[in-house]
């Protein structure tokens, strides 16, 4: 997949979703939030991921460097353009390029397109449902990438920060797109493997399906998802994944 257009295309949505909502209205993928926050904490993230890819930075750039964006109309613009750099900047970028990430340090460029496209895509679900709109279909390809990408890159992260007190493994079997994935939880340490392996739980369905509810915005059986063994771990799961 393109991740550099997944971006383009999400964000776009993802806007024109939020002037339809109005930035007063809350959010409710996001406790506390309303478009409003949503709005800026996506261009935000989009405006320092451009500033680390475009100067090759060894380290996250200071707050301090970045306007504030608006309250008001004038952040429908300031979003727009903060997405248009981004997606300049990623396209000529070289992905073997160094730069830093939040999960090693010292990484490549390559790292940013892909966590920007399902970063922003989660939050176009959440601008859309808001809005009143029924989300638009994630394609199955670029969801079983997100679902990737969430299980082999942020969950390690999260485990680190969390330190989740459970003990049990998952395992993840798209239906409609090659993905399956195994994740085994021990004493705070967790394994993931590509493989086909029995969990405590599994859960099995379609790949855009299975992509809402790995980031909390679906409940299974909403999305076609089955789900076998010891359900309790789903409620973990939910604790664990933001």
């Amino acid at each position: 997949m393109d991740h550099v257009e997944t971006i383009r295309r999400e964000g776009t949505a993802l806007v024109e979703a939020a002037e339809a909502a109005g930035l007063d209205t809350p959010v409710a993928a996001c406790p506390g939030w309303d478009v409003r926050r949503l709005l800026q904490h996506t261009a935000k993230v989009h405006q320092r991921t451009e500033a680390v890819v475009r100067t090759g930075a060894d380290s996250p750039p200071p707050s301090s460097e970045f306007p504030r964006f608006d309250d008001d109309y004038r952040l429908f613009a300031q979003f727009r353009a903060a997405l248009d750099a981004l997606c300049l900047t990623l396209e000529a970028a070289d992905p073997e390029g160094r730069s830093w990430n939040f999960t090693s340090g010292s990484g490549t460029n390559a790292f940013w397109p892909r966590r920007m496209a399902h970063e922003t895509t989660v939050h176009r679900i959440d601008a859309q449902r808001t809005a009143g709109q029924d989300a638009d279909p994630v394609p199955s390809d670029q969801a079983a990438d997100g679902i990737d990408e969430l299980v082999t890159v942020m969950l390690p992260m999260m485990v680190g920060l969390k330190k989740p007190d459970w003990n049990g493994s998952i395992h993840l079997h798209c239906t409609d797109q090659a993905g399956e994935w195994t994740l085994r939880l021990e004493e705070g340490a967790l394994a993931v493997s590509r493989d086909h392996e029995k969990g405590d739980l599994a859960v099995r369905g379609p790949a855009a399906g299975m992509f809402l509810w790995a980031w909390n915005r679906a409940d299974p059986a909403d999305v076609g998802l089955e789900c076998f063994g010891d359900t309790a771990l789903l409620e973990a799961w939910t604790q664990l994944v933001p």
